[in-house]
């Protein structure tokens, strides 16, 4: 879930001494003394930040925002991922660092060449996982990321929006390496939008083209390419094929469709052992909804619980409906796990992950990240299949 932005908040979670930095770097609040003020009262920061031009205080409320935006879990691992691919491991360096707010702004201080790459990673892992479309059994050829295959993506979607929906007429695609991961990012031009605005004291109507995105994300080593367009699903097979073109230099074979099927029958009894190294981080694996069909029927059951306090709490229901109907008579169609990790500071409490895993083939995770380490639990447990890699 985002969290509410607003500069005083920001003031209040962002350390006096990183925002004297920022402060004296653009020259503004010189005056202020920054350590004579606790962390949380932040009221005279504010007052005098108001005092700013108005266009002073627009540009460092993006920054701001874009600072917030990283200031979580998810936004240190993306600032760690992108300091890995330019060989720097900060996982030192943030341990001394109190809080997420901290990593964040000291990063942008500190690390400029690294933010931009981290915000994209940071973003790709928030867009809604209802968008990606997945494509398997590529030739695992290396992507191409100089700037001419770069610009050529550029014009090949330009050029099949622009003809095909009568937008995209510019387009900018920027690529990044994350792990074994190549992620590419295409921004063509959207529709003209129009807006009431402000401007200074002029209220009037202002035209803009903003950009829509397109994230292709390729594993060479698994021969994949998971795709990201909001909206219609039918323009991802042309974008696969724009994207397998240019970047791989190859032709797009034959959709596979994914065959696997989840072993969720391993979950009727409530004794399931799941497996974890204790290098995963992962504490405690718990089934908090069960999706039950009656053979033979047309019914279904869903059964939901809490499982903080009682692991077994989903399957107390379940005992219940076994005086109605034997465990051979119940196929499990959807389970919903919930994922505990290890308590790492400067978080108030352990991290958790809740997703679903929908029978034959289906599954809420994504692929990077603390994803990746539950899609390895799965597997590992026996319920998701692993996929076989082509040589």
């Amino acid at each position: 879930m985002s969290r509410h932005y607003s500069p005083k908040n920001f003031f209040r979670n962002a350390s006096n001494a990183f925002l004297k930095r920022y402060f004296t770097e653009h020259g503004v609040l010189l005056d202020m003394d920054f350590d004579a003020l606790s962390e949380t009262k932040v009221t005279p920061i504010y007052a005098a930040w108001l005092k700013l031009p108005e266009e002073v205080r627009n540009e460092m409320e993006r920054d701001f925002q874009d600072i917030d935006a990283l200031s979580c879990e998810s936004g240190t691992q993306s600032i760690l991922d992108e300091a890995a691919w330019h060989g720097e491991n900060l996982a030192e360096m943030f341990a001394t660092l109190e809080s997420f707010h901290a990593k964040a702004f000291w990063t942008f201080l500190d690390r400029p060449t690294y933010w931009q790459g981290a915000s994209a990673f940071h973003h790709a892992d928030s867009v809604p996982a209802s968008y990606w479309r997945k494509r398997k059994n590529l030739i695992r050829a290396a992507a191409k990321v100089d700037d001419a295959s770069l610009r050529q993506l550029e014009n090949n979607l330009s050029h099949y929006f622009h003809n095909k929906q009568g937008r995209g007429q510019n387009c900018k695609v920027d690529c990044y390496k994350r792990g074994e991961l190549d992620y590419f990012f295409a921004y063509p031009e959207d529709y003209a939008h129009s807006s009431i605005e402000w401007e200074g004291k002029e209220f009037r109507r202002r035209s803009h083209h903003p950009a829509f995105e397109i994230i292709f994300v390729y594993s060479q080593h698994e021969g994949t390419l998971n795709v990201f367009l909001a909206g219609t699903k039918k323009l991802v097979p042309e974008l696969q094929s724009f994207f397998v073109d240019t970047i791989l230099g190859l032709e797009l074979g034959e959709h596979l469709k994914d065959e696997r099927v989840y072993d969720l029958a391993l979950l009727k009894q409530g004794d399931m052992q799941f497996n974890y190294p204790p290098e995963s981080g992962i504490t405690q694996v718990a089934v908090k909804k069960l999706r039950l069909k009656i053979l033979g029927t047309n019914e279904r059951i869903t059964l939901e619980a809490n499982p903080t306090h009682n692991g077994r709490a989903v399957y107390d229901l379940l005992d219940k409906l076994k005086t109605i109907f034997t465990l051979s008579q119940i196929v499990i169609t959807q389970v919903g796990l919930v994922v505990t990790f290890a308590h790492v500071p400067p978080q108030v409490k352990p991290a958790t992950r809740s997703f679903d895993v929908c029978w034959p083939n289906s599954c809420s995770l994504g692929n990077d990240g603390r994803d990746a380490v539950i899609r390895k639990m799965l597997a590992d447990s026996g319920i998701e299949p692993r996929e076989q890699i082509n040589p």
